[in-house]
């Protein structure tokens, strides 16, 4: 995420939507080229995280096509362009993410904004979008995990639940399928709960904590934004 120092001079530019890279990043045509846009202020779940596919498809439905105006806050580490992205209704897409429940308030990088505050209050007393979950994981603390438990078969004894977002299938650790998904395919929660809320079912060969094995059902591939 960027540092909070704003630009010498701030820059606001209007374009078409192009891109959607996850729920806080998206690609906006500016001077006959795509730029890469972080959304200031908030953090939606990794795409391998619960809700992470969910955050990119309501972002996906609130621009994609669509002309916004980008109002230009910083630019971040990796040379994205942080900013607040308006629609053409005049509201934030920033505050409208967070309002949903599908993203978090970023407070290290936007303390001070009662706004994404307010949003993130009455989303989390509605248990709207991942708050309906018991307990969600901030992008932020799964990104550092991630890096300290490194792959999944490293984390086995972590307790890490992990999910697969084209079948919306669940393993446990010590199941058989689990450890053995592609990473772009995987999905993490905290527990069967957690997964079972977001929509996905234990594995058919996988014991759950109740020791009961999972009905055989057929899989089912859920459509998804390319």
């Amino acid at each position: 995420m960027a540092s909070c120092t704003l630009p010498a001079f701030a820059d606001t530019f209007t374009g078409q939507v192009v891109g959607i890279a996850d729920g806080d990043t998206i690609t906006v045509m500016h001077q006959g080229r795509g730029e890469r846009i972080r959304l200031w202020g908030i953090d939606c779940p990794e795409k391998a995280q619960a809700f992470g596919e969910k955050a990119k498809q309501v972002t996906a439905a609130h621009v994609f096509g669509k002309i916004v105006s980008v109002d230009v806050r910083d630019t971040d580490r990796y040379g994205r362009t942080v900013a607040l992205v308006m629609l053409e209704n005049g509201k934030s897409l920033n505050r409208e993410l967070v309002e949903a429940g599908m993203c978090w308030w970023d407070k290290l990088h936007a303390p001070n904004d009662p706004q994404l505050a307010a949003a993130e209050s009455n989303a989390r007393a509605r248990k709207l979008g991942l708050w309906a979950a018991p307990n969600p994981v901030p992008p932020w603390k799964w990104r550092h995990k991630k890096v300290t438990h490194g792959s999944p078969a490293a984390r086995a004894g972590q307790g890490d639940i992990i999910g697969n977002r084209n079948s919306h299938i669940y393993h446990l650790p010590g199941c058989p399928g689990y450890g053995a998904l592609k990473e772009k395919n995987e999905v993490y929660f905290e527990s069967e709960e957690q997964a079972e809320h977001a929509g996905y079912r234990r594995a058919k060969n996988c014991v759950g904590a109740s020791g009961e094995v999972e009905a055989d059902l057929p899989e089912e591939t859920p459509q998804s934004l390319d």
